[in-house]
């Protein structure tokens, strides 16, 4: 069993995006870091009201900024966070996810997959029907090198450590869950 878990939205949330001539500001694998907060406007919401939740996940997962600050997740290996100015119901302040760190987590070999391709340079995963974490090859790497990453052919989904996953759920969050990444299908609702 996988100390690893995906990260889902349970109530419908608005789509969020940058305005056009923000759209390079933040990406969500390079890091950037601007001098002010980037603003962020809804595109489309639910058609019924709705409250903003604590924690969204596109276009990158963002983290209310008090709770963010209460949760000590800003210094993880290969993680940075930008600040984002929501405009949605008023002025909200969130910490965006950054992530430029990759570990080889996928059982190439056993995980099942409908499309596989190696390049110069990289691969590339794609139709994930039952996923496989390979245990000797994530052990391979530092804990505090892991909490959070991409595989690097398959950037599809983030995984968060056990760790991170309980600090973020300890705050009683509303917006998203976390579930286990072990047997994970893309076709299939978990």
């Amino acid at each position: 069993m996988s100390d690893y878990y995906f990260a889902r939205e349970i109530i419908d949330t608005p789509f969020y995006d940058f305005p056009d001539e923000l759209s390079d500001a933040v990406p969500a694998n390079i890091f950037s870091y601007p001098n002010q907060p980037v603003p962020l406007i809804k595109i489309f919401g639910p058609l019924e009201d709705y409250n903003l939740v604590d924690i969204f996940l596109i276009p990158s997962l963002s983290i209310e900024f008090d709770l963010f600050e209460s949760m000590s997740l800003g210094d993880i290996f290969g993680v940075n966070w930008v600040d984002i100015i929501l405009f949605d119901k008023g002025n909200n302040y969130y910490k965006m996810l950054q992530l430029c760190n990759e570990v080889k987590a996928i059982d190439r070999n056993n995980s099942d997959f409908e499309f596989y391709d190696e390049f110069e340079g990289g691969e590339f995963i794609s139709g994930m029907n039952k996923l496989i974490v390979d245990e000797k090859l994530i052990d391979s790497v530092e804990l505090s090198k892991r909490l959070i990453f991409r595989d690097p052919g398959w950037r599809e989904k983030i995984f968060y450590h056990e760790s991170i996953v309980k600090k973020i759920m300890a705050s009683n969050v509303k917006g998203i869950e976390f579930f286990s990444v072990d047997g994970y299908s893309e076709f299939l609702n978990v």
